[in-house]
């Protein structure tokens, strides 16, 4: 079995509160939840009303698959303009 990490960290620009990040942030992770079989949370940057560090995880018995799964998922997060990417790593057990 393998495992797939993607971490993004977020810059949300147009926000002018945690109320207004938290509802783009909410909603972009419910959103990919409901699309991918992977698990996804803000991993960090609670308290930060313009950044968000986004966590996903996914396991399979194909590496190819999961990979292709989680750049799905990022390209997916990346789509909306409400926020843009400024560092992505992945990481494979």
């Amino acid at each position: 079995m393998y495992v797939g990490c993607l971490i993004v960290d977020f810059h949300i620009p147009a926000t002018a509160s945690l109320k207004d990040k938290r509802s783009i942030v909410k909603s972009n992770i419910q959103r990919a939840q409901q699309r991918f079989n992977a698990s996804i949370v803000e991993l960090a940057d609670h308290d930060l009303w313009r950044r968000a560090t986004i966590g996903a995880a996914a396991c399979g018995a194909e590496p190819g698959q999961i990979e292709g799964q989680l750049r799905a998922l990022l390209s997916f997060l990346e789509a909306d303009p409400r926020w843009e990417a400024l560092r992505v790593d992945f990481t494979w057990r």
